[in-house]
């Protein structure tokens, strides 16, 4: 069973944040009274922006390429001829055994997130004879209860699809995806469809699989390259439970990220909806544990595995990245004021930061708290200059595990 214990991540994640209030500033009331506004330096998304109507979904099947086997790729496409059809037929595969059928079977359901009619307890039933395998599909819907609930299916997908902005690079398409799924599905472990795409985008509820399928539907849909990562996480993988989330590729680079995971229900800022955007392998690595292949499946209990596994190396289009000024030394805060701004004039409910690598981040962060936020928040102020007004005795978020602080902006 694949289970995501988000209840077990919202704990840790509240263990390892913290909030600061009722900011100090008299000290500095007057520092910024004749400063000229400073200018924020916002990294660019060099992606090509596409009009949404020009948009082009992708058609290649990613893992049915990286089949290793002939027999594997033939017994993918008789799978897929026989899934499409819906009607569970029985076929005869020549030349082929179970180990080809298992991993074709694995290729196809990656590479095809609006399937969700296959029966994921008992997916097939076959018997050997001479080189040859004789195979049943077991679907789960048939008949006009499965074309209704196809057809629903593809009503939430053109309904998602309208909502996309009109013009978007994909990176831009992956963020509004991201917040998309957040907002329209919540985690539960009790909804029929959990498992699939359907689930999440017609049913409203899903587990970790079903988010990382309807973020690659829609991704595919919307010209996007993405497809599932099998694996476990840092708090199951003792346990008989995996995890799924994505790999996304972006200006030719594939990165990792976890849709399920950015939806915390109990997120004390709305920063963490994009922590785990666009990470690479060595960054997903402190709390995912990514499957081997095939070959290796019995080092992660024969469930898990993997048959394309990229090199995640590139920081690019980290959102973190690319959305938060660093801290060093919170003397030079020219950064700091021109994110503030910023975050205000656009009607942000926070502003976050990255604190340096080199800084001690429990001994920065409290000095922030204790010595500059309040001057910052009103410094903010005087160059906003009553358009609009945020209050001065804010909060700070930290969350040392992501080296994030994060200012949570009221508007007065």
């Amino acid at each position: 069973m694949r289970i995501n214990n988000k209840v077990l991540l919202a704990a840790v994640m509240l263990a390892l944040t913290a909030v600061t209030g009722i900011f100090a500033f008299c000290a500095f009331q007057g520092k910024y009274m004749f400063a000229e506004e400073p200018v924020l330096n916002q990294k660019q998304v060099t992606l090509q922006k596409v009009p949404l109507a020009e948009r082009q979904r992708v058609e290649t099947e990613l893992l049915r390429d990286k089949l290793p086997l002939d027999a594997q790729r033939r017994a993918y496409d008789v799978i897929k001829q026989h899934t499409m059809e819906a009607d569970g037929a029985r076929f005869r595969l020549a030349d082929t055994d179970r180990d080809d059928i298992y991993m074709a079977l694995a290729a196809f359901r990656g590479d095809h997130p609006e399937v969700f009619w296959i029966d994921l307890g008992t997916s097939y039933s076959y018997y050997e004879e001479e080189a040859a395998v004789n195979m049943q599909l077991h679907f789960t819907e048939s008949g006009d209860a499965l074309q209704k609930d196809r057809k629903a299916l593809e009503a939430a997908v053109k309904k998602a699809i309208a909502e996309a902005p009109k013009e978007a690079n994909d990176y831009d398409i992956e963020l509004f995806l991201n917040d998309y799924i957040a907002k329209h599905c919540a985690y539960d472990t009790e909804s029929e469809h959990r498992h699939s795409a359907y689930g999440a985008l017609v049913n409203g509820g899903a587990v970790c699989d079903g988010y990382s399928k309807a973020f690659q539907l829609l991704c595919k849909r919307l010209g996007v390259e993405c497809t599932v990562v099998e694996g476990t996480s840092e708090f199951n993988k003792d346990e008989d439970n995996g995890h799924m989330w994505n790999y996304v590729r972006l200006g030719g680079e594939w990165y990792h990220t976890d849709v399920t995971w950015n939806d915390s229900p109990n997120a004390a800022c709305e920063v963490e909806r994009y922590f785990y955007l666009n990470l690479t392998a060595e960054e997903i690595a402190r709390d995912h544990v990514i499957s081997g292949g095939y070959e290796d499946r019995s080092d992660n209990r024969g469930n898990y595995f993997n048959i394309f596994v990229p090199d995640c190396t590139c920081e690019d289009l980290n959102f973190l990245r690319l959305n938060c000024a660093v801290i060093d030394d919170p003397e030079q805060d020219g950064q700091i004021l021109a994110s503030l701004i910023d975050a205000s004039r656009r009607g942000q409910t926070y502003c976050a930061f990255l604190i340096g690598e080199e800084a001690p981040f429990y001994t920065l962060t409290k000095k922030i708290a204790d010595e500059y936020a309040g001057a910052w928040l009103h410094g903010t102020n005087r160059f906003l200059d009553g358009k609009p007004t945020i209050a001065e005795n804010g909060s700070m978020v930290t969350y040392e595990d992501k080296r994030v602080i994060a200012f949570l902006i009221t508007y007065v």
